[in-house]
């Protein structure tokens, strides 16, 4: 795969992540067993980090909620803070920890996101709002529906779910999503995810995560969305299904050269 214009131009972005990763599982001694410091590699990219708040704030302003990272702080730390425990912000970042939380456990077990772990990650983000009792799969169009673009019908979803998987290639075309890079099939069960719609809101929030919960299965740190990210993505998910996305990659490899 490496032509004549690589040896010019030097590594990809996905080969420096790569490169950058593989760097840090390098035993630094002697005595050091590879295999231990590949897991202690591992477990430091998928460990609870002081970014979590933040990361959680920033997934919330997808879907357009004003929220800022000082208010996360404050919320997941127990501190004073603007948001009072009754809003819908407050509720959603603890819930957004608590996935965290399984996400990473998922992970550390070595299992890939599908279809009813969503579902899980979804009843657990909102399980503080009362509008979410027993309404966790939508039973209409989402309300968070994007325009020109035709969401399948709810009767349907239960269906899509138990086919969302890495076994069914998160309904891509296998072909095309076997040969691409993990970072970049992340970006395609990203896309899938958020054109299913599941869930009665926050669709792609949810998408966000399944993304990380892919990325954190193969190794990679967590890409917390930054600026501009919600109007991207509205663009994204009407258009055709990426096969790269250049300013992701860009920043899951400062993420993993600033790693600690």
């Amino acid at each position: 795969m490496v032509g004549n214009s690589r040896a010019q131009t030097g590594p990809s972005l996905l080969e420096r992540i790569d490169l950058a990763l593989a760097s840090r599982m390098v035993p630094d001694g002697a005595e050091s067993e590879p295999l231990a410091v590949a897991q202690r590699v591992l477990d430091g990219v998928r460990r609870p980090m002081p970014e979590d708040p933040a990361f959680a704030a920033a997934v919330l302003r997808l879907r357009g909620f004003a929220v800022d990272d000082q208010d996360a702080v404050d919320v997941l730390h127990d501190r004073p803070s603007r948001l009072s425990s009754i809003t819908q912000e407050h509720r959603l970042l603890r819930g957004l920890d608590d996935c965290l939380r399984l996400l990473r456990e998922r992970a550390a077990a070595g299992a890939s996101p599908d279809g009813p772990f969503l579902l899980e990650l979804f009843r657990t983000m909102a399980a503080r709002l009362p509008r979410f009792r027993n309404n966790d799969l939508r039973r209409g169009p989402p309300w968070d529906s994007h325009l020109h673009v035709q969401h399948p019908p709810a009767e349907q979803l239960r269906g899509l779910l138990e086919t969302f998987d890495d076994g069914h290639c998160y309904r891509d075309v296998p072909v095309v999503f076997r040969a691409l890079h993990p970072v970049r099939q992340g970006f395609r069960l990203l896309w899938r995810c958020a054109r299913i719609a599941p869930f009665p809101d926050f669709n792609v929030v949810m998408a966000w995560l399944a993304m990380n919960a892919w990325l954190q299965a193969k190794g990679y740190p967590l890409l917390p969305p930054a600026q501009g990210d919600r109007e991207l993505l509205l663009r994204l998910v009407g258009g055709p299904p990426p096969t790269k996305l250049v300013p992701f990659e860009a920043r899951l490899l400062r993420k993993v050269e600033n790693q600690d």
